[in-house]
C-alpha cells in the first residue's frame, strides 16, 4: 500500500508541474510586454532623451507595447538602440509581468569638426559621431582646412585638452591654417601652436607661462610656441 501511495503522489506532483508549465506558457502567449522604464546614463549632454528612444523603437517596429512577451527579442532591440548614431551601449530586460526596462549609454563626443563640406563630431574612442537635430554639444570647435590634418592627430590634440582640466577651460577653439594650428583662448590671446609635432613640450611651455612666466600679468595678442624651449609673445 505504502509503494502505491508513493506513485501515486509522485504522478500527481509530475501532472501539477506539466499543468502549470502549461499555464504559464499559454500566459506568455497572450501577454504583451509593457515599457515601463527608460533611464539614460547622464553628463554634460542630451543627445538622447526617452521620448526620442520610443520613437526611435516605433519607427523600427520594435515598440516593446506591440510585441508579445514570448516574441520579444531583447537582443534585437538592443542591437537597434546601439545602431543610433548617438547611443554607445544599451541594456534591455523584463520581469516575469513583462515590463520592459531600457538603460542606455550616450556616446561622449569631445570636439567638434567644421570644415566647408559637412560638420561632425569624435567622440571619446576617436570615431566620429554625427551632428544631432535635437541637441548641440557645446565643446572645443575645429575649422578651417581640416582636411589637411590626419583625423587621428587632431584627436590625440582634442584628448589632450578634453582630459585637461586647465587646457579645457582655456582653449576654445582650434583654426586649422595651412596644416598648423591657431588656438584661441577664452582669455583673447592666440596661441600658435604651429605642427602637430613636440606636443607635450608645447602644452608643457604653455602651462608653464600661465603659471609661472607671465608674473606682470601683462596681455599679449599671440603666444608662439613653434620654437624650441621659448615662447615668442607679441603684444597687442
Amino acid at each position: 500500500m505504502k509503494n502505491i501511495f508513493n506513485i501515486i503522489r509522485f504522478f500527481t506532483a509530475i501532472s501539477l508541474i506539466i499543468s502549470m508549465i502549461y499555464l504559464s506558457l499559454n500566459s506568455l502567449d497572450n501577454k504583451y510586454c509593457s515599457l515601463s522604464d527608460v533611464t539614460i546614463e547622464l553628463d554634460d549632454n542630451s543627445f538622447v532623451t526617452p521620448d526620442i528612444i520610443v520613437s526611435y523603437l516605433d519607427e523600427n517596429m520594435l515598440y516593446p507595447d506591440s510585441i508579445k512577451l514570448d516574441k520579444c527579442s531583447f537582443s534585437q532591440i538592443e542591437n537597434l538602440l546601439i545602431s543610433h548614431p548617438s547611443i554607445k551601449k544599451a541594456t534591455v530586460y523584463s520581469d516575469w509581468n513583462g515590463n520592459v526596462s531600457i538603460h542606455v549609454e550616450q556616446r561622449k563626443p569631445i570636439i567638434r569638426i567644421q570644415n566647408e563640406k559637412e560638420g561632425y563630431y569624435l567622440d571619446a574612442d576617436g570615431l566620429r559621431m554625427p551632428l544631432s537635430n535635437y541637441f548641440t554639444a557645446r565643446m572645443l570647435l575645429v575649422t578651417g582646412n581640416v582636411n589637411s590634418l590626419i583625423e587621428d592627430e587632431l584627436f590625440f590634440i582634442a584628448n589632450k585638452i578634453y582630459n585637461d582640466v586647465f587646457l579645457k577651460q582655456l582653449i576654445v577653439q582650434i583654426d586649422v591654417i595651412n596644416s598648423e594650428l591657431l588656438m584661441l583662448t577664452r582669455v583673447g590671446e592666440q596661441i600658435e601652436f604651429g605642427k602637430i609635432i613636440d606636443i607635450n613640450e608645447k602644452f608643457n611651455k604653455l602651462m608653464l607661462y600661465y603659471e609661472k612666466g607671465n608674473t606682470q600679468k601683462k596681455e599679449y595678442k599671440t603666444l608662439n610656441l613653434k620654437f624650441k624651449n621659448q615662447i615668442v609673445c607679441t603684444k597687442k
